[in-house]
């Protein structure tokens, strides 16, 4: 076991640095005791304040698992029926769930459709209330889609069965019999005092950088069901224990029931049989994660091995969860960085992998090798010249799996972003994607860049476009602030449609709003031809005269 921890924390610093965090905490425990705490960084760069294992961080949605267990001992006391309707309990919840009714175990396993974030505000209970205007994404108990208003509609039900608000409830629930004494069920200035600071892109209105410069998130009021709390390497060991022995307490007695356990960790049911979980992949620093879902947390088979995890982000804060219930061991990191690069779930996976080979007795994986951020293993598709109405033309070259943009004596890397878009630190190009578009038999044929469009040899189409005059009027920079954190959509014309950003295109509607996916968009509060503002459902950003 010493050679594995050691092994855990000669990787912490590399893990750290791929995430490119200030600070990192990590805790490590079996079923009887932590077995280490890992701290490195900083707490507050500027104050060169270190990281130590009492400094708070948010946890983010792992709150969800903390909900769900507070749901679970509701149920164990006969006062919450998880198979019963969400309006037994909300009589004033709605949403169009086209006529079937939404159930509790839906909200806790992601399968009741309801959208994520309809409603961006700083109050998790109008974002409730603010789904009346919504539609499920599907019909409740037949799909699966992660929403965090589904879990701020779990906590509603929580606070109203308990009679006392959600935060109190995850207080005499979950940290007063855990002995959790340095956690908090919610952000305030007192609570953050003892956090690490967290922090965010300074530049967070365009894609990013290698190595972006990061500014302090604000200390700031935030209650949510779905990712309040604040918490430390040593109480988060004790939560894990809680699942690595079943749902007892250290003293043996139960917090929930066999049956609750065992409905908590195990991945619900569609009501056609099928497993809760997502179909694609939700973080590509670990795939696995949101296949399977239980209540609150993930739900893993690992060669026979029973893992059950979760991880979070929030307004300048990372987090990642696992546990091997087979084995009897659980692994969580937290980091002061905003959620865009990655969560810390390098560290957790190498450790988890470390601790099953010294449970087995085999060899010790090897570190892993930081992934090259330019990789492009199809690079080759992109590569030729591309060339704009006006006759500017781009050079993309591709050589070993990397891709380079030449614009005439300059030569500049593309790192992937998403499928068929990059981002380049070249400064002639720093406010939207290079997107690339294919033609039916998937042969890239044109770029994007914001407005500006290039074809390519292999394009065949029109090289000039037409569109409705009245969009005219709705270009423009549009923004506003989340939990401390800028939210900013430009919207630009790209050949013939309206799009956010270059790469999201809205599709027209009957009544003169835009399709977004699921989403609607509107624009309103005219200022004479143009709209001051642009709504994303319920999510509001404001007209800015900016770039």
């Amino acid at each position: 076991m010493d050679e594995a921890l050691a092994a855990i924390e000669r990787f912490a610093p590399v893990a750290m640095a791929g995430q490119q965090t200030p600070g990192l905490s990590v805790a490590i425990t079996d079923r009887t005791k932590t077995l280490r705490i890992i701290t490195l960084g900083y707490a507050n760069v500027d104050a060169k304040l270190p990281v130590t294992p009492q400094t708070r961080f948010a946890i983010g949605s792992i709150t969800k698992s903390m909900t769900a267990l507070a749901a679970m001992q509701l149920r164990d006391e006969g006062k919450l029926d998880l198979e019963a309707p969400v309006t037994r309990y909300l009589p004033w919840f709605s949403i169009d769930s086209h006529g079937r009714p939404i159930l509790v175990h839906q909200l806790l396993s992601h399968t009741a459709g309801i959208p994520d974030d309809f409603s961006s505000e700083n109050s998790s209970l109008y974002d409730v209330v603010a789904l009346r205007a919504a539609t499920v994404l599907f019909a409740p108990g037949t799909s699966w889609s992660y929403s965090n208003d589904g879990f701020g509609t779990a906590g509603a039900v929580v606070a109203r069965v308990d009679s006392r608000p959600w935060s109190a409830s995850i207080q005499h629930r979950v940290f007063d019999p855990l002995g959790m004494t340095g956690s908090a069920p919610y952000f305030t200035p007192q609570t953050q005092a003892t956090a690490a600071l967290g922090y965010q892109w300074r530049d967070n209105d365009r894609p990013g950088t290698l190595d972006p410069p990061l500014v302090p998130s604000p200390v700031l009021d935030f209650v949510d069901p779905a990712g309040s709390v604040l918490s430390t390497p040593e109480d988060m060991a004790r939560y894990m224990r809680l699942y690595l022995n079943g749902g007892k307490r250290p003293d043996g007695t139960r917090l929930i029931s066999a049956r609750s356990f065992d409905a908590m960790t195990a991945a619900d049911r569609f009501s056609n049989g099928k497993p809760a979980g997502s179909a694609s992949v939700v973080l590509d620093e670990a795939p696995a994660y949101y296949r399977k879902y239980g209540f609150g947390l993930s739900v893993f088979d690992d060669a026979g091995d029973h893992l059950i995890g979760h991880t979070g982000g929030v307004s300048g804060y990372t987090a990642c969860m696992q546990m091997n219930l087979t084995r009897g061991f659980g692994v969580i990191a937290f980091a002061n960085h905003v959620e865009a690069p990655l969560h810390p779930c390098a560290i957790v996976l190498y450790a988890m992998r470390a601790l099953k080979a010294q449970s087995e007795g085999t060899p010790l994986p090897a570190q892993p090798v930081a992934p090259d951020p330019a990789l492009v293993r199809n690079a080759a598709e992109y590569a030729g010249t591309y060339a704009a109405a006006n006759g500017t033309t781009l050079r993309l070259v591709a050589s070993a799996s990397r891709l380079s943009l030449v614009d005439g004596t300059t030569t500049a890397t593309l790192y992937p972003r998403d499928t068929d878009q990059f981002w380049t630190d070249d400064p002639k190009y720093p406010m939207f994607l290079l997107a690339f578009g294919r033609d039916k038999n998937k042969r890239v044929v044109d770029m994007t860049y914001g407005s500006q469009w290039f074809a390519n040899a292999n394009y065949r189409g029109p090289h000039a476009f037409a569109h409705p005059r009245r969009w005219d009027d709705l270009l423009g920079r549009y923004e506003n602030t989340y939990l401390g954190q800028p939210y900013v959509t430009r919207v630009v014309i790209v050949k013939n449609r309206l799009t956010l950003d270059g790469v999201s295109p809205l599709q027209p509607r009957a009544d003169g709003t835009f399709g977004l996916g699921t989403s609607v968009v509107r624009f309103d509060a005219y200022a004479g031809a143009q709209p001051t503002r642009l709504s994303i459902d319920d999510t509001h950003l404001y007209r800015i005269d900016l770039p």
